[in-house]
């Protein structure tokens, strides 16, 4: 009996040691790695759990993660096809569920601003900036909004983005060259009905 009590205080010291040490090899990435599920989802709640759905499929594979050189990009690899699963799963559903928009929580009266500096008429236009902006984003497609984010937000590197996304870099250039054109379509629509409404 007394051996059995230590083998289970030895598991657990061993759990919480791994714990301690899973939370101190992602610490510095689960930032970064929220910022990029945001920009894909386009909503809090969706980034949150995606980031946390990545968290419980590394756990387990803590000896995996000591090895590695470089986790950021792997992380976010794995993350990557989470979201995509998701997606897929979503889209094969009957059941579609609604979500609040990035814009929506965006232009909450609570957030305060930044720079206090400039007048009425720069804030003005900034916020209706960001919101062509937010409302052009919005209308992207997932594949798009990935491609821009992990490229021109995030600055990872066009051989890195085809290792983390598994996609050939020739198709991976045509998709960003896509994404970015189909985004200046959009700013540019966007333009032209504000100018219609004044």
């Amino acid at each position: 009996m007394k051996r059995m009590g230590w083998l289970k205080r030895t598991r657990v010291s061993r759990a919480t040691g791994d714990a301690a040490e899973f939370e101190r090899l992602m610490r510095e990435h689960v930032a970064p790695l929220y910022r990029a599920a945001y920009r894909w989802t386009g909503a809090v709640d969706r980034a949150e759990d995606l980031v946390q759905q990545l968290l419980v499929r590394l756990y387990p594979r803590l000896a995996e993660l000591r090895e590695l050189d470089r986790l950021r990009p792997w992380a976010l690899r794995v993350m990557y096809r989470i979201f995509v699963d998701g997606i897929r799963r979503e889209r094969a559903s009957p059941v579609q569920f609604g979500s609040e928009t990035a814009a929506e929580e965006a232009t909450g009266e609570d957030e305060p601003w930044l720079d206090p500096g400039p007048g009425p008429a720069e804030l003005a236009e900034q916020e209706l900036t960001q919101e062509r902006l937010l409302r052009a984003w919005e209308q992207l497609g997932e594949d798009h909004r990935v491609v821009l984010s992990l490229h021109d937000i995030e600055d990872y590197s066009l051989p890195e983005l085809s290792q983390i996304m598994d996609i050939p870099l020739g198709t991976l250039k045509s998709r960003l060259h896509r994404a970015r054109a189909r985004l200046r379509e959009l700013l540019a629509a966007e333009r032209i009905v504000a100018a219609d409404r004044v």
